[in-house]
């Protein structure tokens, strides 16, 4: 694993948190949204997918107050770039100041622990919340990506440079 579930703690900094190494029994109990649904019905190996990052050790699990709030992980691309992924569930959305500072520090932190010089995610377009996340994230659109999604949706990419 290139950051350890401590490490990323410490990047969050966030009262009440804990981060675990990811594990997919996880993602049944965060509550996904209904475009992250949309997405994991439409991908028929999903259960491999989330076994091989658990395998991989490149996600974590942030519990708030012992409940999992959200799950994230990093895919490498380059030694220079990565792309990251998470998923919120209902504790997240009902603590949103409190994630949306979490994870504008791990962001903020984890380009110099990796030295990245870029960072990058996808987002639907149609999930106004992810989008608005995203740019308060620090991240900036670079275009859309037609029917990108295993859902048949288009996407925007998203990218922070370091």
């Amino acid at each position: 694993m290139v950051v350890t579930a401590s490490e990323v703690h410490a990047m969050v900094d966030v009262p009440g948190v804990t981060v675990m190494p990811f594990h997919p029994s996880h993602v049944e109990r965060i509550g996904l949204n209904r475009f992250d649904k949309e997405i994991f019905a439409a991908l028929p190996d999903v259960k491999e997918r989330l076994q091989l990052v658990h395998q991989n050790r490149c996600g974590w699990t942030i519990f708030y107050k012992r409940q999992p709030a959200l799950v994230m992980g990093l895919e490498y691309k380059f030694p220079t770039n990565y792309e990251a992924w998470l998923l919120t569930g209902s504790i997240a959305y009902q603590n949103p100041g409190l994630f949306s500072r979490g994870a504008k520090r791990f962001f903020d932190k984890v380009g110099a622990k990796l030295n990245l010089r870029r960072m990058q995610i996808v987002v639907n377009v149609h999930h106004k919340a992810a989008v608005k996340w995203a740019q308060f994230l620090g991240f900036e659109r670079e275009g859309r990506m037609k029917g990108y999604g295993p859902e048949g949706s288009d996407y925007f990419m998203y990218a922070r440079t370091y």
